[in-house]
């Protein structure tokens, strides 16, 4: 465990010196469930705070769209309220947990903007049958527009509002009902390695 940190040290420094970089961020969210299709009787539904952190890393040139991998990890809330057609529900908050494999489409633009694509691959943690919530394992997508400050060489903070679905093609097909945990957030983290401006053509 000791060496931990010094490997990560020498990890970052060897991406910054081969010209790629490294994110470490973290997101405050708020999050709920939905159906792709309406569902008559179901509960109601509200949002809950949440959080989401994640490594990432980017292969860097000097081209408009740069490609990207990386893990995440969410944990997200949802509160199920009584329908208000009949009442019989009394209320519940789901609290679920997903790790994620991602691969990113990143395009760069003008002042260190860019926007980001990413397909998710899930994995829920710590899945019960109490939960009203589907299992999330499946393919989701997330959509961020960030920006990149400069703070010293080589390093960045950066600003990114990300909106994230999970769940949209299920592992499990055969459930055709089922909820989707969705989270819009705020990325904030720290990103080694030197920004590369893109050519103008």
């Amino acid at each position: 465990m000791k060496k931990a940190p010094l490997i990560l040290i020498l990890f970052i420094l060897t991406t910054i010196l081969h010209g790629q970089e490294i994110k470490i961020s973290i997101a405050p969210t708020i999050n709920n469930a939905f159906y792709f299709k309406s569902v008559d009787g179901s509960a109601g539904r509200d949002f809950k705070p949440g959080i989401s952190t994640s490594l990432d890393f980017s292969f860097l040139n000097e081209k408009r769209i740069n490609i990207g991998f990386g893990f995440r990890y969410q944990f997200m809330q949802v509160e199920y309220t009584p329908n208000m057609n009949t009442g019989e529900f009394t209320g519940q908050t789901d609290k679920i947990n997903i790790v994620s494999f991602d691969i990113s489409a990143i395009y760069n633009l003008k002042h260190n903007f860019y926007l980001s694509l990413s397909p998710l691959i899930n994995l829920q943690t710590k899945y019960t049958s109490d939960l009203m919530t589907d299992k999330q394992n499946g393919l989701g997508l997330s959509l961020s527009m960030g920006k990149h400050i400069n703070l010293k060489d080589n390093i960045q903070l950066n600003i990114e509002p990300e909106l994230t679905i999970n769940n949209i093609v299920p592992f499990n097909p055969d459930n055709y009902l089922t909820l989707r945990m969705a989270s819009a957030g705020l990325n904030i983290g720290l990103v080694f390695g030197k920004i590369k401006t893109p050519k103008t053509e």
